[in-house]
């Protein structure tokens, strides 16, 4: 059996810094190209996809005969707090823009659709439509305790069917905070559709830590 070939940079231990490169580059064509499309024309374009996404996860939900599964991920950011990413937060879900860019696999992220926030999105390998229903009514905050906890149930955007639900607890923490996340889905889909989304988490939620923690640093909000 040959040896697997390897590529890096001289002097480097491994391409790790390639990849990093090759990830900057990815993003910045993505979003030249998410851009230059607009919004309409990039649900045009993808709308094929996200009713064979949707049928699939209709056909889920029937299937598991109300049987779901649950996954779950905690991502921790250092030099952060609750108050600081929640104030950012809510000020970003009124931009399209940032929000898209947070995740490659976000093609639609409206917060202010007149039925609810709406969201089209990779779940597990295919791209579905779906409103957050309860989202802006559901933050729970106990007494002092540093805790921003919030609920939504996922309705497919063509029918409404329910298919699932996400939760997100922010809390402060020694380092700074953690987000606790969990998405419920049909059981069928699991764990494929499950692990998928936590990864789709830490990406999205990764980008919206960094960036609430660059704002604060630079005096912003």
């Amino acid at each position: 059996m040959q040896n697997q070939a390897s590529v890096r940079i001289a002097g480097e231990p491994n391409d790790g810094n390639i990849d990093q490169y090759e990830l900057i580059s990815a993003r910045r064509a993505l979003a030249l190209l998410k851009g230059k499309l607009g919004q309409e024309r990039l649900r045009e374009l993808i709308k094929e996809q996200v009713a064979e996404g949707n049928q699939l996860f209709r056909d889920h939900v029937k299937r598991s005969a109300g049987r779901t599964e649950t996954g779950k991920i905690t991502i921790e950011a250092t030099n952060l707090s609750v108050a600081d990413f929640s104030g950012w937060l809510s000020r970003a879900f009124t931009r399209q823009d940032v929000l898209i860019a947070a995740q490659p696999e976000h093609y639609v992220m409206d917060m202010v659709d007149p039925n609810g926030p709406h969201v089209v999105e990779t779940l597990g390998d295919v791209i579905v439509g779906f409103y957050m229903g309860g989202w802006d009514q559901s933050q729970v905050t106990g007494e002092n305790d540093g805790v921003d906890r919030r609920r939504s149930t996922l309705r497919l955007d063509d029918d409404g069917t329910v298919l699932g639900s996400v939760s997100t607890a922010f809390l402060d923490a020694p380092h700074g905070m953690s987000a606790e996340l969990s998405i419920t889905l049909p059981a069928t889909s699991a764990p494929d559709a499950i692990e998928q989304h936590l990864e789709h988490f830490s990406v999205e939620f990764r980008s919206w830590m960094l960036a609430a923690a660059a704002e604060k640093q630079g005096g912003g909000g």
